[in-house]
């Protein structure tokens, strides 16, 4: 035990100055979306909570499911990751998921 302390010792004594990490501005350019979401009831709600990390192509690309999916869902992104969806919005997230699902050209 004592000799591998020792060991550590000596390893960080011959380090006389620590490594220079030097970091440079970096912008990044994202694809603009073609694809809007359809008019719906609680279009806003879905545009003000999920679009700062859903694309509508994105959205509009999930399988159809039931609303109780879609509430498990909205509850899985602010449960686990930390989504910022304004609780009282779930509702009309969840009917617009809905209702664009039920819509024939709502697959791109």
């Amino acid at each position: 035990m004592r000799a591998a302390a020792l060991i550590v010792a000596l390893a960080l004594a011959s380090c006389d100055s620590s490594p220079e990490i030097v970091f440079k501005d970096a912008s990044l350019t994202l694809p603009d979306d073609p694809v809007d979401l359809p008019e719906g009831p609680g279009r806003d709600a879905v545009i003000e909570n999920c679009t700062a990390c859903h694309s509508p192509s994105t959205m509009l690309q999930q399988p159809k499911v039931s609303a109780e999916k879609w509430e498990s869902i909205v509850g899985k992104m602010k449960k686990l990751y930390k989504a910022p969806v304004d609780d009282a919005a779930v509702p009309a997230i969840v009917d617009y998921m809905v209702h664009v699902q039920s819509l024939p050209e709502a697959k791109p």
